[in-house]
């Protein structure tokens, strides 16, 4: 699993690069508290021959998630001297976060090889590491996980979501290393804690000397039969004037006479030339000379053969289509490197017959292609992120209503990195015996909101199979809406699979030279077609047009928009879901029937649309009323 350079540092030797990289963190003067105190680890782990992160032609089988993002300068530092980041000298890259420069502030995916996660929003970083073991587990690599963690990060709560989760799992390719010094921002947390709340969660856990680079590389080598905690007692700021040297307050940058009057620059050479010696393919990549090695190509599917293995339901058939998409996909994409994962809603998926199938209940099943994840929704995101970027393609099905609980982890850990990740919210919409708790109200404009990811919506099962399959080959991240009811199904599955789906929207019910066009999506379809079918009779010109995905129809051009919805002609929208998810598309004089209230369930399920004003009647009233 690891590698060692040809001749093993000395410690001697490991100790200078350490003193050059604390010079650097000095230098860029940016959260030195926090960045100081993980300097001796970052040095083990990159230096020590104990992981392959710094090791051979490449960086490594062996992957660290830095998930204390705002403390990133030891780690920049190191990747800086093995060439991962050619900026030239130490004072260029000492500059990170500027306008222009090429390294952020906060760690970005792909900003420089090695750099696995967008991190900098705390408490994701463990469950991102956990779904990369676990890919690497499944597709039998040889590989490790380390995890840094700030002892202040470890008091959110999903550090210990996905504690729980590692120990489940039995991931013993996972290794969390949690920089204890002390401090949360400016709260004491008293280091002597951490080891007994880690053995607790299930992990083995060991207390070092987070200063002592060789005692850190002795149990970096060590692997169990789980994951590992290292609880590294450090000191906050360490190497600072005596006046604020493990002081409480390091969580900015700190005054320039409270710096050590080094010679930054003698320091950093001598680092250099100890790596130099160790590692010949350094120098020239720090120089532009020689090129890192880029990131794997994501393996990609393509739409037609998936299509091929898939099974169409009859036309008119009333399908639920939340009971049967994953379970049927599931079975028919067999034998790909697809995870379908769900916190609680395992049943509501379809899931449950595959899962007792494949062993997933076992949880030392590798190769098994099911998990079901604990309620632990915030977890479950940031795992299958973490899987995504291992090389899996995740498929996570939770109730549309439990999104509201992972928003920042969708966000930050699979959109704005862009990781392929298909989410499907089930029970979208109004209507369940459970009452508010699962009523999704205003969770899809949340979603819509997030940049990055792309929304689909299907009203039956042949076109949730068909854009599930559209989303796992877009090689994004995307969010398939899955309507709560059965719904018949109006088109063949082969009809659906030649149809061009860039517009994001098809036309259900056509009339030459319409009026009237009413946007529609979802479980709310027939009713639109039902009041289009009332409006001809009363001489209406008016079409249906089905918008299965509003990010696409959005971003059309005027004059395409214009195909779907002349020009001078009214428009009308009916969505369970908030008026402005279909509202925005339209002008804004538009009629739009949707759900703005709080808290809106019950059953039967008829009645509530009733209540909610979603039904056909009062469309074509409201209809009426408006466009006398």
């Amino acid at each position: 699993m690891t590698t060692t350079p040809a001749r093993a540092l000395s410690r001697r030797e490991l100790e200078t690069i350490a003193r050059g990289l604390r010079a650097f963190v000095f230098a860029a003067n940016k959260h030195p508290g926090g960045a100081s105190s993980a300097v001796e680890a970052i040095t083990a782990l990159y230096f020590s021959g104990a992981t392959t992160l710094g090791g051979g032609d490449s960086f490594g089988q062996d992957r660290l998630i830095y998930s204390k993002g705002h403390a990133a300068a030891p780690w920049y530092g190191a990747l800086w001297m093995l060439g991962a980041i050619p900026v030239g000298s130490w004072q260029e890259v000492a500059g990170f976060g500027q306008i222009g420069h090429r390294v952020p502030r906060m760690p970005v995916r792909g900003a420089a090889p090695g750099m696995e996660m967008s991190s900098g929003a705390l408490g994701q970083g463990l469950s991102f590491g956990a779904g990369m073991a676990l890919a690497d587990r499944r597709l039998g690599r040889r590989a490790c996980t380390f995890v840094m963690l700030g002892d202040g990060e470890c008091t959110e709560g999903q550090v210990w979501e996905a504690a729980m989760t590692a120990a489940r799992l039995g991931l013993r390719n996972l290794v969390a290393l949690v920089d204890a010094n002390g401090s949360g921002s400016v709260i004491e947390l008293p280091r002597q804690q951490w080891a007994s709340r880690w053995r607790g969660f299930g992990w083995h856990t060991v207390d070092v000397d987070g200063h002592d680079i060789t005692a850190v590389a002795e149990h970096l080598r060590a692997r169990r039969d789980g994951p590992t905690a290292i609880i590294l007692h450090t000191v906050k700021g360490r190497g600072l004037a005596a006046q604020v040297e493990g002081s409480n307050t390091l969580s900015a940058d700190v005054a320039v006479e409270y710096l050590p009057e080094w010679d930054t620059g003698a320091l950093i050479e001598d680092a250099l030339a100890v790596i130099d010696r160790h590692h010949p393919h350094a120098r020239p990549r720090r120089r532009g000379t020689a090129s890192a090695p880029g990131a794997p190509v994501p393996r990609r599917l393509e739409r037609g053969g998936l299509l091929a293995r898939v099974r169409g339901h009859a036309v008119g058939e009333s399908v639920v289509a939340k009971k049967a998409l994953g379970g049927e996909l599931a079975e028919e994409l067999s034998g790909l490197p697809l995870l379908w994962m769900a916190p609680d809603a395992i049943r509501n998926s379809g899931l449950l017959q595959r899962m007792n199938a494949v062993g997933s209940w076992r949880w030392d099943a590798a190769d098994a292609d099911v998990l079901q994840c604990a309620i632990a929704e915030q977890d479950a995101a940031s795992l299958a992120a973490g899987a995504a970027a291992g090389g899996l393609l995740p498929v996570l099905f939770s109730m549309e209503g439990f999104y509201w609980r992972m928003l920042d982890q969708i966000r930050e850990s699979i959109a704005y990195p862009g990781l392929p990740v298909v989410l499907v919210g089930t029970s979208g919409g109004l209507a369940d015996p459970l009452g508010p708790m699962v009523q999704s109200d205003g969770c899809l404009s949340a979603l819509r909101a997030i940049g990055g990811l792309e929304i689909f919506e299907a009203a039956d099962i042949n076109t949730a199979k068909v854009l599930a399959i559209e989303a796992l080959c877009s090689g994004r991240a995307a969010y398939l809406r899955l309507p709560h009811e059965a719904a018949p199904v109006r088109h063949a599955l082969t009809d659906l699979a030649t149809r061009p789906l860039h517009d994001g929207a098809w036309i259900l019910a056509d009339t030459d030279d319409p009026e009237l066009v009413i946007l529609t999506a979802g479980a709310l379809r027939e009713r639109a077609c039902e009041a289009v079918g009332r409006l001809r009779a009363a001489g209406r010109r008016a079409r249906v047009v089905e918008v299965f995905s509003p990010t696409r129809f959005a971003a059309l051009p005027a004059e395409r928009r214009a195909a779907f919805i002349p020009p001078g002609a009214r428009a009308a929208s009916i969505h369970n879901a908030p008026t402005q998810v279909l509202g925005a598309l339209l002008p804004r004089d538009a009629v739009c029937l949707g759900v703005d209230g709080y808290g809106m369930a019950g059953w039967p399920q008829d009645a509530l649309y009733e209540v909610a004003g979603l039904t056909t009647d009062a469309l074509v009233e409201r209809i009426t009323k408006e466009y006398a």
